[in-house]
């Protein structure tokens, strides 16, 4: 570095350090100077810091800082009086104020990272941007050589979405502990969450080539090669490498459940389903391969074994809406529309909140053999009452109508359906039948032309894609 750019550094650096010590004098105006014995002021700290933890076990923060705030008066030049006053600070929710104390304590211990580590957690909580990257600077400046701190740092930024701040501090952290495994996995991590996927792989390949490291450090990498290859569309290499982390650490359950993804997107549901086996065989205290192993078996047409499935997921976690709506599906494609309707109404006592549970039972039931059209009605109230403007809902309510004869009815309400989402042809053909049945041909004939244009749009579209 040239004489320019060295003074410009020590400036910043000295710009910085300012601000961060800028409040012990402030606060120290606030605090009465009146001179006490040594002795009697020794032994009032240790009282004071007694009570303060005392109420700070007690969990009543509020009155552990009245005690904390005594005690930096008595001693405005301890550090550790100014940090324990901001974690009380913080704990009661005055964030502001924690600040302004971790701040001076980290004037007052320049050598202590605890300080500006809590300064961080702070500035994150206050989104105060512009303070936390002045931290990090700081940090960066006085412990340049502490790649856990960093790491540290890298971790809780990353948990709080600060991608890029993390990924800086993953750097920092790579630097200063000579680009160990674990950290240069951190730092591919970083790298791919944020986009950066020509970086993630090149660090991530570079672990997973050094035989020395330990087979889980490898198998991470090659997890995060894998993500990475897929950002970039090249999806064969992130099956390779997600292949070769499962090789590499068996236990792994992420890398199952990844590389199910990246067959499920490609629409190799079979594939997929050998993955997920192959999962549970070698975790088999693992729930988490149930669902997409369930899900893909209905995808693969494997409908009974799916059922069993899913039948076990909803025994585990009797919540799990998306668990029935898969096995709804198992039922409707083998042709058990009765057993699909028990298990929406299922979804819906459990959800009665969940989107569209009322249309999918109506569906559901409208292809049973004997439907039960009044039940069906009071489905479609229910729908309605949750979401007035759903074209569903007077799209099957038309369909009710027509079957039950009240044509009227039905008239009005496919003529909703179509006033809400005109691009629907269902509604259209359905509405023609109807008039076709009630001899308005040149009504039908305008229905049915206007499906015929909205069909005919469609595969339009299909053929450009």
């Amino acid at each position: 570095m040239n004489s320019t750019g060295h003074r410009n550094s020590i400036a910043a650096f000295a710009e910085i350090l300012l601000a961060v010590c800028g409040c012990a004098h402030a606060f120290a105006a606030e605090c009465s100077n009146a001179a006490i014995d040594p002795q009697k002021l020794k032994e009032r700290l240790q009282e004071l810091n007694n009570a303060a933890q005392a109420e700070m076990q007690r969990q009543r923060f509020h009155d552990a800082v009245t005690y904390f705030q005594e005690i930096a008066c008595l001693a405005p030049k301890n550090a550790q009086a100014f940090y324990n006053l901001g974690a009380a600070q913080a704990a009661s929710g005055d964030l502001a104020a924690a600040r302004r104390s971790f701040t001076t304590s980290a004037g007052l211990d320049p050598v202590n990272p605890l300080p500006m580590v809590m300064l961080v957690r702070v500035n994150v909580s206050l989104a105060g941007m512009d303070s936390l990257k002045s931290v990090l600077r700081v940090i960066a400046l006085r412990f340049p050589d502490d790649g856990e701190l960093h790491g540290l740092l890298a971790r809780f930024l990353t948990e709080k979405n600060q991608l890029d701040l993390a990924l800086a501090e993953s750097l920092r952290s790579v630097r200063a502990r000579g680009a160990d495994g674990g950290s240069k996995v951190a730092l591919a991590i970083l790298e791919n969450a944020v986009g950066a996927y020509q970086e993630a792989i090149a660090n991530a390949l570079a672990v997973t080539r050094q035989a020395n490291l330990p087979n889980p450090t490898r198998a991470a990498a090659a997890g995060v090669a894998g993500l990475s290859y897929e950002g970039l569309g090249k999806r064969d290499e992130a099956v390779v490498q997600m292949r070769e982390s499962i090789r590499l650490d068996p236990a792994r359950e992420n890398s199952y459940l990844a590389l199910a993804f990246l067959l499920e997107k490609a629409q190799k549901y079979a594939d997929a389903v050998t993955v997920l086996e192959q999962g549970r065989r070698n975790v088999p205290d693992s729930r988490a391969f149930l669902l997409p192993l369930g899900s893909d078996l209905v995808r693969a047409e494997k409908y009974d074994a799916a059922i069993d499935i899913l039948r076990e997921v909803v025994r585990q976690s009797p919540d799990e809406a998306d668990a029935y709506l898969r096995m709804a599906d198992a039922f409707r494609k083998t042709g058990s529309p009765d057993r699909e309707v028990e298990v929406l109404r299922e979804l819906s006592k459990r959800k009665p909140k969940y989107p569209m549970v009322h249309v999918l039972i109506v569906r559901a039931m409208l292809n049973c053999a004997q439907p039960d059209y009044a039940k069906a009605l009071e489905e479609l109230d229910s729908a309605e009452e949750a979401s007035p403007s759903d074209a569903d809902v007077f799209y099957l309510r038309g369909k009710v109508y027509i079957e039950t004869f009240h044509n009227e009815d039905a008239v009005a309400a496919l003529l909703r359906a179509i006033e809400l989402r005109p691009m629907d042809s269902g509604p259209y053909y359905q509405l023609g039948r109807l008039y076709q049945k009630l001899g308005k041909t040149e009504l039908a004939k305008e229905q049915f032309d206007r499906m015929k244009f909205l069909l005919e749009g469609v595969a339009a579209i299909a053929k450009e894609k």
